[in-house]
């Protein structure tokens, strides 16, 4: 019957049936097309059952008993709208039980982005505390540097803007007048000076970290003195040159013994970037010392006193560089960037991983928030929703990564690299997926190579100074090291950290040569390493590391 007379075809009918089919309909629930022809297929079926009645009140009665044999008609609906279901074609069922697939999907997405997003951090461990107790040795206050350091920083004046230029520049590129400007300088600050003096002679440095605050935890802890104790250290250069050149070779020794033990207390179970300063404060008195030994001609006896007390002072020290202020670091980071422990366990609290830096060029609350839909955001966001480590399968991680950190610390470079191990490959591969993890970890294999450095400083300065005490009393260099250690001069060959074999010693008509094959782990035939400018510079990956002769500046030249 055709859909447009529906509305005749139920007036042809009696009231009670007209009543009764539009209840139908009513009850059914479904499209309005299939409502339509369920609503013509029962008029239809009355004005069948009612075609022989020739009455209306005939018709009326006939109706009630149809209506009677009909039963509930809310159950009659539900029947009706199941047969209309399974009369439909194959491929609309398909879809729209495919739409319903996605429609419950999308709302029980929806429920855990928002159960995601509500998500909030619980501080359980105040690691700033544990940090306090771990750097704090056995020993009362006044047996602690800090103080002194941090009054010296308070008394050094600002550096002008002229003499920090003229800081940076080695003193035999200087004039007179820029030497008489800086000697004026320093001697303005030596109250500052004799407090790092009387500092460096106490056996232990600590300090007491705070945070500027609570809520920035472990990465907000302040370390305000570090660029101040840098240019303290590059003042004692400029003071140990000006008393060398004046003679005054033991003053000079003195500063060099201070400034080295300055940057010793810096290290330890320190923060990263204290230790790395340390080791630059420290690297600053080594080189110094081997520029004022190239320049001047100083008698056996001081240099034996020295070479005594610099072996005295690396007796038994580590260079190794510390993790555990780094490992708590992490630590309190994930109690703070992970919500608390709940139904599937703690997940990422974006807010607080947004602020910790740039990750991977977009900010994660847009990600999951503005750009959830998009096709090029989806699978990041899909990664952090879905497939993110949680809280305790990330401290595992960082357990598992500060363990392979530890181990690498103790391998020199030239081990890594006869290993084959790929330091930066290996720990990412520690930490895959772990955005957190990805974002705070620092480049070990840097690190690495710059607490080793250190530490081949050390044995080429004692060799050199051995070498030169040498000279002095038997009138020529030794042809090798070991005469060296045979005659007592030297305990021991100074090791190469870059190539696994002593620092390669070679005797000249009227010198010697003594370097490390360097970054490069190659020997180049001591030629040095140089800048882009060409001009020679320690520790370059493009040639040796010379450490005597000691290279003159191109200026001196």
């Amino acid at each position: 019957m055709a859909k447009g007379n529906n509305k005749s075809d139920l007036q042809n009918l009696p009231v009670c049936a007209v009543e009764f089919i539009k209840l139908v309909i009513r009850k059914m629930r479904y499209r309005k097309q299939v409502r339509a022809d369920v609503m013509a297929e029962l008029a239809a079926h009355f004005e069948d059952e009612l075609k022989d009645c020739t009455t209306d009140k005939e018709k009326e009665q006939k109706a009630q008993q149809l209506i009677a044999g009909f039963g509930d008609v809310k159950l009659l609906a539900v029947l009706l709208r199941r047969a209309k279901k399974r009369c439909r074609p194959l491929w609309r069922t398909a879809v729209v039980r495919t739409f319903q697939t996605i429609g419950v999907l999308v709302i029980c997405f929806v429920i855990y982005v928002v159960w995601f997003l509500t998500g909030k951090p619980v501080i359980t461990t105040d690691y700033v505390a544990e940090l306090n107790r771990i750097v704090r040795p056995i020993a009362d206050e006044t047996q602690n540097a800090a103080p002194l350091y941090h009054k010296a920083v308070e008394l050094y004046k600002k550096v002008p803007e002229d003499i920090s230029k003229l800081l940076g520049k080695k003193y035999i590129e200087a004039t007179a007048e820029e030497k008489q400007l800086i000697e004026k300088w320093l001697t303005e600050n030596s109250e500052a000076l004799d407090l790092i003096i009387a500092g460096a002679k106490k056996p232990y440095y600590w300090r007491t970290y705070r945070t500027k605050r609570e809520e920035s935890g472990m990465m907000g802890v302040l370390i305000p003195h570090l660029s101040e104790f840098r240019r303290l250290a590059f003042s004692f250069r400029w003071r140990i040159w000006l008393s060398a050149e004046q003679g005054q070779y033991q003053a000079a020794f003195d500063d060099i013994k201070t400034c080295y033990r300055f940057g010793q207390h810096t290290r330890g179970d320190k923060t990263l970037i204290e230790q790395l300063v340390g080791i630059a404060i420290g690297a600053v008195a080594i080189q110094t010392l081997s520029d004022v030994l190239g320049e001047h001609a100083i008698d056996s006896a001081k240099l034996a006193a020295l070479q005594k007390d610099f072996e005295q002072m690396v007796a038994g020290e580590d260079f190794i560089v510390s993790f555990k202020t780094e490992k708590l670091c992490v630590y309190d980071e994930i109690q703070r960037c992970f919500t608390e422990d709940r139904l599937g366990g703690g997940h990422l609290y974006l807010s607080r991983i947004s602020a910790l830096g740039d990750v991977t060029s977009d900010d994660l609350q847009e990600i999951l928030v503005e750009n959830i839909f998009s096709p090029g955001q989806w699978p990041r966001a899909v990664r952090v929703l879905f497939f993110h480590p949680d809280k305790q399968q990330t401290r595992e991680m960082a357990d598992r990564l500060y363990a392979f950190w530890d181990k690498i610390a103790q391998k020199t470079p030239a081990q890594i690299r006869a290993e084959g191990i790929d330091i930066e490959k290996e720990a990412m591969e520690i930490i895959k997926g772990n955005i957190l993890l990805e974002i705070l970890t620092p480049a070990l294999g840097r690190i690495n190579e710059i607490s080793y450095r250190i530490q081949v400083d050390i044995g080429a300065t004692v060799t050199i100074l051995a070498a030169l005490r040498y000279k002095q009393n038997v009138g020529n260099y030794p042809q090798g090291l070991n005469e060296l250690i045979n005659a007592g001069y030297l305990k021991e060959l100074p090791m190469d950290a870059f190539s696994g074999r002593p620092l390669v010693y070679k005797r000249t008509d009227d010198n010697f040569i003594l370097y490390s094959v360097g970054l490069n782990f190659t020997d180049d035939g001591g030629e040095s390493g140089k800048d882009t400018k060409g001009r020679v510079r320690k520790w370059r990956s493009n040639g040796d590391t010379v450490f005597w002769p000691v290279p003159k500046s191109q200026l001196k030249q």
